[in-house]
């Protein structure tokens, strides 16, 4: 009993230790997009490569979305520490290879194997959580988390342009040797050697089938998402293929997962009211929130005529206010506010603050757009906290990993489908003229467009099962969770 006692407390004294190696090892894939983002003019100018400026940015979001839901399913079986460190050190390896690319092909291929590493960390690192801490301590630290990603969005832009300006572009790839060395360290020696304690971790069986089809369908889903209008037309032929080839290879992984021993996404899981809403929710708003981030500084430039660092600056107050709400939320679910209700009210604000933002013509106040985004930053953080709780919250003990590795592939998908609708939105406005003026009616269409989206998000919160469900047992009717031992 009090060796017991002994190695509880000493796991206590190293848990915040251990929380920030896993906040350092996520901040490293989250920063990448928005820190290569800046660096990506000097770096194609400097490849000879302008003209191939997506394809960056395809490898790695397609790699990085296939091997999220493999990975975290994954951690289910085999545990979460060795998927963090493998993860961490494959993205710092890619992120030093990339560091030394003579070439494009080189460059490419260090980027998607950066992605594999960007989402096998991303996958351990939200599964780890609940071996942490109980359901009821959970809470609080998931909002730390998903505002993780509104941090690095508001500190990526400023440190890419830093590193870039000072230390040139290899700079924004080898800056993840010393973060990531120390984000590993501190992985290793404090988080606890666990897996999961439910029935698969006894006799783990991988699904290579249900890996396999799984990994194709999303990979061609999002390859075709990020062509499509930019190296493709809409109406290509090779785009529709991938499309077809992506619906096909998701048909063929339905039926693996239901052949399957221990599939890779359960689809009973998948289609229940905590997990299977909570994923569609995040998918939506991730949506918004891309829309937000992605057609502010066309309308700030392309309408009002601003500066591009201006067009930065201004999504200033949206981060901060995503970061905040982010963290808020979970105080609040913590303290007993139910995530259903919490996710509602973040659909619902976020949702206005669009519509704030589609009402805005060629001369509007500085109040109302800031007012606008700052309502769209609290929406959008209360939601995200909101859908990641009800998911973990919602999955058994042994499935906490496959239930974040949905949301985080959610989360990918609905970035690269507001790319491409609310892009399609966006064109069909503008059609064949240009001038500020029909710039700025077409973004309120757009922005029109993503409010409505997040509409629907809030009609799905109603729905959504946010009771916790007891170790041992599938989704379904509720029931408390107990922490096991060693937990918060």
């Amino acid at each position: 009993m009090a060796a017991a006692l002994t190695r509880n407390d000493a796991a206590a004294r190293g848990r915040p230790f251990a929380v920030l190696g896993l906040l350092l090892t996520l901040l490293l894939p989250a920063l990448d997009g928005t820190v290569v983002g800046t660096a990506m003019p000097r770096l194609l100018a400097d490849l000879h490569a302008l003209d191939r400026y997506t394809w960056l940015t395809t490898a790695y979001l397609l790699t990085s979305t296939v091997s999220v839901p493999i990975a975290a399913k994954l951690t289910d079986l085999y545990g979460r520490r060795p998927f963090l460190l493998v993860g961490g050190i494959g993205f710092v390896v890619a992120s030093l290879l990339c560091g030394l690319a003579q070439n494009l092909p080189q460059l490419i291929a260090g980027r998607a194997l950066q992605g594999i590493g960007g989402g096998v960390v991303t996958a351990a690192v939200f599964a780890a959580v609940p071996s942490l801490f109980s359901p009821a301590a959970r809470a609080r630290i998931v909002g730390l988390f998903t505002g993780t990603y509104g941090l690095a969005a508001l500190l990526g832009p400023l440190v890419g342009g830093l590193l870039t300006d000072f230390a040139g572009w290899r700079a924004v790839f080898t800056i993840n040797l010393p973060v990531g060395l120390l984000a590993l360290g501190l992985v290793w020696a404090m988080y606890p050697d666990t897996r999961s304690t439910g029935y698969a971790a006894s006799r783990p069986r991988v699904d290579v089938r249900g890996a396999a089809t799984l990994a194709g369908g999303l990979g061609l889903l999002v390859l075709a998402l990020s062509l499509g209008g930019h190296d493709l037309p809409w109406t290509s032929p090779v785009l529709g293929g991938l499309v077809l080839l992506a619906l096909a290879s998701l048909a063929l992984f339905v039926v693996a997962e239901r052949r399957a021993a221990e599939p890779i996404i359960p689809l009973a899981l998948l289609g229940s009211r905590g997990v299977g809403l909570a994923t569609a929710g995040m998918l939506l708003m991730a949506m918004g929130l891309f829309g937000a981030t992605l057609f502010t500084p066309l309308y700030l430039q392309g309408v009002l005529g601003r500066s591009a660092a201006f067009s930065g600056g201004l999504l200033t107050p949206l981060m901060l206010a995503f970061v905040a709400a982010s963290v808020l939320c979970g105080q609040l679910i913590a303290r007993g506010a139910r995530s259903r209700l919490t996710a509602l009210v973040g659909m619902l604000l976020a949702a206005a603050g669009l519509a704030g933002l589609a009402r805005l013509g060629r001369e509007p106040a500085d109040a109302a757009l800031v007012g606008a985004l700052i309502v769209t930053g609290l929406g959008l953080g209360t939601a995200l906290t909101s859908f990641a709780l009800t998911a973990l919250n919602a999955a058994p003990p042994d499935r906490t990993g496959v239930a974040t590795g949905l949301t985080t592939t959610a989360r990918a998908v609905g970035g690269a489908l507001a790319s491409a609708i609310f892009g399609a939105v966006l064109s069909a406005g503008l059609g064949t003229a240009s001038g500020p003026a029909v710039m700025a009616a077409a973004l309120q269409t757009t922005f029109g467009t993503a409010s409505a989206v997040l509409l629907v998000g809030a009609g799905l919160a109603l729905f959504l099962d946010d009771r916790l469900v007891k170790p041992g047992r599938r989704p379904g009717p509720g029931h408390v969770a107990q922490a096991p031992a060693g937990q918060l």
